[in-house]
């Protein structure tokens, strides 16, 4: 396993707080040029403070097409390159909403901006040397016994605590399933970028941001911190054997707190026409396919 990890240039969305800003923090200290791409101009610039030198804030809100296409234009316009796209933002139990495209918003954020941009800067990775896409799920991911696929794009409103609940599970599991199956079709295409996917166990993090309970459980002094959830990002993103396709998790029972390895996903990951009617449902949402 490689040890190091210098001279690169990393996008973590949501990097503003929690994981992404201590998987930032850590790069830019191995000497690379850390893009912090973040939904809030004052924490995103908070963040680059905070972090100085390697770091650049530029603005992005996954859940906003426009907003996507700017930053990648933005992006496009300092950096000839790019070596890691970290997927990282993300929310959880958030309050009914349609984003200004008319979208749900844990849709939006959690899986459709994922789909997304990685696509659009699968341009900008392909001339890198050991280029990544690395997208962070949950161990919420393993609660979905089956696709309710009214939960792709719902047009209802999400507005009860179990649609919540069952809707982060189910954008979680798609965005696992979305980085195997680009694996898939990276490699039938012999486009040399790997898609890893990777998840933090339970970690403090402004993730329970819109949920009482949830934020005095993350003020618990057992939880782990953002610093140690942020292991299984680094981990995937430093480590020159992984081939892609994998799913990093944690070397314990519940996976709740641990050391990054690879492990088994949902068992529904691994079935690939359900991977194949996740895709084409999107290519025919987004209008964007590989």
């Amino acid at each position: 396993m490689q040890k190091n990890l210098t001279n690169k240039t990393i996008i973590i969305t949501g990097s503003n707080s929690g994981l992404g800003l201590e998987a930032a923090k850590k790069f830019a200290d191995l000497g690379n040029t850390v893009v912090l791409a973040c939904r809030n101009a004052e924490s995103g610039r908070n963040a680059e403070r905070k972090i100085g030198k390697n770091s650049l804030f530029i603005p992005l809100d996954v859940s906003s097409r426009e907003s996507m296409d700017n930053f990648v234009m933005k992006f496009g316009q300092k950096f000839s390159n790019l070596d890691i796209l970290v997927n990282n933002a993300g929310v959880m139990l958030h309050p009914p909403q349609k984003t200004k495209d008319g979208t749900e918003i844990t849709f939006a954020i959690n899986y459709l901006g994922y789909f997304y941009l990685s696509l659009k800067l699968i341009p900008k990775l392909i001339g890198s040397v050991n280029p990544k896409i690395v997208s962070v799920s949950s161990i919420s991911s393993y609660r979905v016994g089956k696709i309710n696929w009214d939960y792709f794009d719902p047009s209802e409103k999400i507005s009860s605590f179990k649609e919540k609940r069952e809707i982060y599970e189910h954008t979680n599991l798609f965005r696992l399933m979305f980085s195997i199956e680009l694996q898939k079709r990276l490699s039938e295409r012999n486009i040399p970028i790997k898609s890893i996917a990777c998840h933090p166990g339970v970690a403090k993090s402004k993730l329970g941001r819109y949920f009482f309970l949830a934020k005095l459980i993350y003020a618990l002094p057992v939880m782990s911190s953002s610093k140690e959830g942020a292991k299984s990002i680094i981990f995937s993103c430093v480590n020159s054997s992984l081939n892609g396709g994998e799913f990093v998790g944690l070397n314990t029972k519940k996976q709740h707190k641990g050391d990054p390895i690879i492990v088994a996903p949902n068992p529904i990951v691994e079935i690939e026409t359900q991977r194949n009617k996740l895709w084409q449902m999107t290519v025919e949402k987004y209008g964007i396919d590989l």
